[in-house]
């Protein structure tokens, strides 16, 4: 066990002065959103945010049985265990950067929950191996399916061992989803250790997406995939020192955060500008997004263009590498856990054909809760502004009877 109060380089706030789009009225109106603590907590990296706010942290770290050092971060309670599992682009910092009224982590810290936070293997978290670097090709060469099998089943022990618990609650957004329902169908002895699986934003099967952006990717993803590992990109966002810079230009302060960054968010996952939470805009752009490997992207552009929940596919290699020419599809009567899926209608990701298509063939599917907001969309299930009316109310009435 490991407690650690982590490094901050984090530089100044970028200012700005515009006109046309930033003319008195819109700056106006923005700026009473602005709040001292969204502010402060800009400068502040994720362990000094949850001490901020009153809570003990702890870092812990994880060797996976393929070499990768993940790293978690707990924040300790008598209550039940709770591991979070963050999505695509996304790491244990998405559960906390809305602050204390609105984090998921801080709400269950609040009420006393022993909470743990993973981190895949490629975020900025866990960009360390036994013997591979980052810098390496090698490094990156994998997808979800990998994160599924080894990756949430060692953090899940690892919380087990360490409260000397029989079972926890596992909640997962997007990928964090995807995952856990590779690890209980390829591995199903760990259906056991989880007494609830809270699925926010459910992604499995995504034949329907409607991203446009991400449905052209999709319909090109053998050359798109083909083009960028012939240029060397191995890794979207891996090498946070690179992309900060842009970030900090784009996203630094609540103007631009709302103008760009956020709605380039949303041109890819829905909009949704109600439930923006302006005040937190720059704090949660500024630990979003983080590594990924171009593969675990390229695996869900797959998804895009099957009707299947199937592992990569490498085309002609499929033989070789599976023994068959197309790639096995993960054995879902096998996830016995139960299971609540929540579901928001604006979501262009995880869309209702295909939630629905993967809830029919759950075993044990407990509930179905759709969001009672139209408009909710992927990111909304951890940053909407009235998470706790619209989430987070069924999120605990749902822990409490599992607990």
């Amino acid at each position: 066990m490991v407690s650690e109060i982590e490094h901050n380089d984090i530089g100044g706030l970028t200012n700005f002065s515009g006109t046309g789009i930033f003319n008195e009225v819109n700056i106006k109106r923005i700026d009473s959103f602005i709040d001292d603590d969204a502010s402060e907590d800009y400068f502040l990296n994720s362990t000094q945010i949850i001490q901020k706010y009153g809570y003990d942290v702890e870092a812990h770290y994880v060797l996976s049985e393929d070499g990768y050092i993940l790293k978690m971060f707990r924040i300790p309670g008598s209550g039940p265990v709770v591991l979070l599992m963050h999505g695509l682009l996304e790491s244990s910092d998405d559960w906390i950067t809305t602050g204390s009224n609105n984090g998921i982590a801080l709400r269950l810290a609040a009420q006393n929950f022993d909470v743990w936070m993973g981190n895949a293997r490629g975020n900025r978290h866990s960009l360390n191996h036994i013997y591979l670097n980052s810098h390496q090709p090698e490094f990156w060469n994998f997808t979800w399916h990998e994160i599924g099998i080894y990756d949430v089943p060692v953090l899940v022990d690892h919380v087990l061992e360490a409260t000397n618990s029989k079972s926890l609650i596992y909640i997962g957004h997007s990928q964090g989803t995807t995952t856990f329902y590779v690890m209980a169908s390829m591995k199903p002895q760990y259906n056991e250790k989880i007494s609830l699986m809270i699925s926010l934003s459910s992604v499995a099967y995504c034949t329907n997406i409607k991203s446009l952006p991400l449905r052209l990717l999709s319909d090109f993803v053998d050359e798109f995939y083909a083009l960028l590992m012939k240029i060397g990109v191995y890794d979207l966002f891996g090498h946070d020192d690179s992309f900060q810079p842009l970030e900090t230009v784009l996203c630094g302060n609540t103007f631009t955060a709302f103008l760009i960054c956020k709605f380039i968010e949303s041109s890819l996952v829905g909009f949704n500008y109600a439930q923006a939470n302006i005040p937190r805009l720059p704090v949660i752009y500024r630990h979003f997004p983080t590594g990924i490997s171009l593969k675990q992207f390229v695996h869900y552009l797959q998804l895009g263009r099957t009707e299947y929940f199937q592992q990569f596919d490498y085309g002609p290699l499929n033989l070789e590498q599976y023994g068959s020419e197309h790639p096995p599809s993960y054995p879902i009567e096998n996830i016995t856990a139960p299971i609540a899926i929540f579901f928001g209608e604006g979501d262009l990701l995880a869309v209702r054909e295909d939630v629905e298509k993967f809830a029919q063939k759950l075993p044990n599917l407990i509930d179905f809760y759709t969001v009672p907001n139209k408009k909710f969309q992927h990111f909304d299930f951890l940053w909407s502004r009235d998470i706790n009316k619209l989430v987070l109310a069924k999120l605990f009435d749902l822990v409490k009877i599992y607990a």
